[in-house]
């Protein structure tokens, strides 16, 4: 089968595979498809706009926080989980813990052995956990203002894997 193109502007705006393309269309490469760029019959792959190149970074910059925020943290020297469901049931927790001094649980920390937590230590674990999960959306925040900001070339010199809390 044969690959016919239409070309407007440099872009290649349409195709046409039926063996008897419409007139101004010219033959193409088998991979070439609306999008691709036109110069002198030579085709090469679309270039994102900056816009679209933006939109990919957020998308990859929210897989990262995302990645960060459920990570953990470690709190006294234990290790909290910060997955939403763990930190709904810290927050139920701490909701009874505000309430009762006296109140205590028995929780399973992250290397699956229960340890008992007095309502104090509750309140200070959620306490570590929001600033944790918060100190995640902030550094998303930042990111999210220098990906808007940046042009082509400042984009893609943007690190998204550093500065994130631990």
């Amino acid at each position: 089968m044969s690959n016919h193109v239409l070309i407007s502007g440099g872009i290649v705006v349409q195709s046409d595979r039926s063996g008897k393309p419409p007139e101004g269309f010219i033959p193409a490469p088998e991979n070439v498809v609306p999008g691709y760029r036109c110069s002198g019959g030579v085709f090469s792959v679309p270039v994102d706009s900056l816009a679209a190149l933006r939109t990919k970074a957020l998308s990859r910059l929210a897989a990262r926080r995302w990645q960060a925020e459920t990570s953990g943290v470690v709190v006294d020297g234990v290790s909290i989980s910060t997955d939403r469901e763990s930190t709904a049931m810290l927050t139920a927790a701490f909701v009874v813990a505000s309430n009762d001094p006296e109140y205590s649980i028995r929780w399973k920390v992250q290397n699956g052995v229960f340890v008992t937590v007095s309502a104090p230590q509750i309140i200070g674990l959620a306490a570590a956990v929001r600033e944790h999960v918060q100190a995640c959306f902030d550094r998303e925040d930042e990111l999210t203002t220098a990906i808007l900001a940046a042009n082509s070339a400042a984009l893609a010199a943007l690190d998204i894997e550093s500065g994130w809390p631990s």
